[in-house]
């Protein structure tokens, strides 16, 4: 017999992704904007749990939580805060708030606490129809369906479970770790709904990925997928002269190249990549964009609707950056409805075999070479790399050896050129002779520059100076590339072989 919830919370977005989430953990759900229509949703009556948000600085946020101690004292109520409030919590807990989470809510945690709300509610209906059975008697019907704040039931949402296995076997996003399969299941859960969503990990964690698949798997699969790298485009606009435009133009702008992203993935997806570069000015037009939904038409004097969908990503400490006076708080609560986490790959254990493989059988097909695996030595050498770059790293190494490889089998040989020394010992600090600093330390710019030169210039070998192939492998922009190349002297004719 299904539970059924009471999700109550004034943002449309919210509380369409909250009973998502809710649904695909298999419960029943009815929908309010606010207190009034929960009262009367409540007065209908057969709601077994209730959640709702509240902004604990508003004086009337626990006038709900009071009716419910009236009127209906034997139902759970789980309250969200947007943020920590110590005297309010306490306050809500007084009062008989069964718990107080802060939004956003990791899935985890949401489950744990409705799982725990609903012990007693669960236990009594398997009484109840265990009694009925035995009775012979039929067993009471489930709640009725649930009806949204809008008067309609909400379409059924398939299983988080099949949905994931489809995201591995069709798009690419391989592996068992729990981390990921966590980050799976709830991307799985959300991909059809509009909501924000912030995809956050470290760099070549696979989080372009992840947004195109949510892209594939929601309603808007046939429509615009539009990537917009903040870092790269927050570069060119540094460059931008204000003086350069004609008085009555904007063309060039930033806000006018902003505002012709917005007008491309209409009815779309748009992906910022790196959403902490975006610049303070176009980060207020995200937020109103967000908020609102309303950009100006480039041509008009009137507002029009964005049918957009918005997925960030960012390798950046967000809450650090807040905390810092460097991001938007407001932003940041907005951007964070839902948080997608993937974990870094020296923490993903088998799954880096696992990789390797689904790698090698990739580019042994795409380059027509017979290599059908690893040797024991090789993967012994993978399984030892820190993998600081993540999967892009890895990817790019198996794309190495496939090419490097003469014969039917990788082996350490054809990957140690890519992966150098692999955690290598500190030594103690004791009996390490100091260096010398005329000859064993280089500026610390100069050093990070050379493995990226290098790993630059084996995938432009490995894919035949294929610009945009290779800002596709490295994922990033070809603009990037373009300087990155400048930088390091490969605009040239000819090929850069290195060993």
């Amino acid at each position: 017999m299904k539970t059924r919830l009471l999700i109550v919370h004034p943002d449309p977005s919210t509380l369409a992704l909250l009973s998502s989430m809710l649904m695909s953990m298999g419960h029943e759900i009815d929908e309010a904007a606010n207190d009034r229509l929960a009262v009367r949703l409540m007065e209908r009556g057969g709601v077994d749990l209730m959640i709702a948000g509240v902004d604990p600085s508003d004086i009337e946020a626990l006038e709900l939580l009071a009716y419910m101690r009236r009127k209906h004292r034997q139902i759970p109520v789980i309250l969200m805060f947007p943020e920590s409030n110590p005297e309010r919590t306490k306050e809500a807990l007084r009062l008989g708030a069964l718990a107080v989470l802060k939004f956003p809510v990791p899935a985890t945690e949401l489950r744990a606490a409705v799982t725990q709300a609903l012990g007693p509610v669960v236990a009594a209906q398997a009484s109840a129809a265990a009694a009925a059975a035995q009775a012979n008697a039929p067993a009471p019907k489930p709640s009725s369906h649930p009806v949204a704040a809008n008067g309609r039931s909400p379409a059924p949402t398939p299983t988080a479970q099949y949905r994931s296995e489809t995201l591995a076997k069709d798009w690419g996003i391989v592996g068992n770790d729990p981390s990921l399969r966590q980050a799976i299941e709830l991307a799985a859960s959300i991909a059809p709904m509009r909501s924000p969503v912030l995809i956050v990990g470290e760099p070549g964690t696979g989080k372009s990925l992840l947004a195109r698949t949510l892209h594939k798997m929601g309603a808007r699969a046939d429509q615009p997928f539009v990537n917009f790298d903040c870092a790269a485009s927050a570069e060119t606009w540094a460059e931008h002269d204000p003086m350069a435009s004609l008085p009555d133009s904007e063309i060039g702008t930033p806000d006018h190249e902003w505002r012709n992203t917005l007008a491309e993935a209409q009815e779309g997806t748009l992906f910022l990549e790196e959403v902490s570069a975006l610049p303070d000015d176009l980060r207020l037009q995200l937020l109103r964009s967000l908020q609102d939904r309303e950009f100006e038409s480039m041509n008009s004097n009137h507002n029009g609707q964005p049918d957009v969908r918005f997925l960030m990503s960012t390798s950046e400490n967000l809450v650090g950056l807040v905390e810092q006076g460097k991001f938007r708080q407001d932003l940041y609560h907005r951007i964070s409805v839902i948080c997608l986490k993937l974990p870094p790959l020296r923490h993903r254990g088998t799954d880096i075999e696992q990789l390797a493989e689904f790698f090698r059988a990739r580019f042994a097909q795409e380059f027509n070479k017979n290599v059908v695996g690893f040797t024991r030595d090789a993967l012994d050498c993978l399984n030892k790399h820190d993998w600081p770059g993540n999967v892009r790293e890895l990817e790019g190494v198996i794309q190495r050896g496939v090419v490097l490889c003469q014969g039917s089998r990788i082996t350490s040989g054809h990957l140690l050129p890519s992966l150098g020394n692999s955690r290598v010992p500190r030594p103690s600090l004791m009996m390490s002779p100091r260096p010398s600093l005329s000859t064993s330390i280089r500026p610390l710019k100069e050093a990070l520059e050379e493995p990226e030169k290098r790993i630059i210039i084996q995938a432009l070998q490995a894919l035949n100076w294929n610009r945009q192939e290779t800002a596709r492998v490295l994922d990033i922009n070809r603009t990037t590339l373009y300087k990155k190349m400048k930088k390091y002297g490969l605009l040239v004719d000819g090929p850069i072989w290195v060993n």
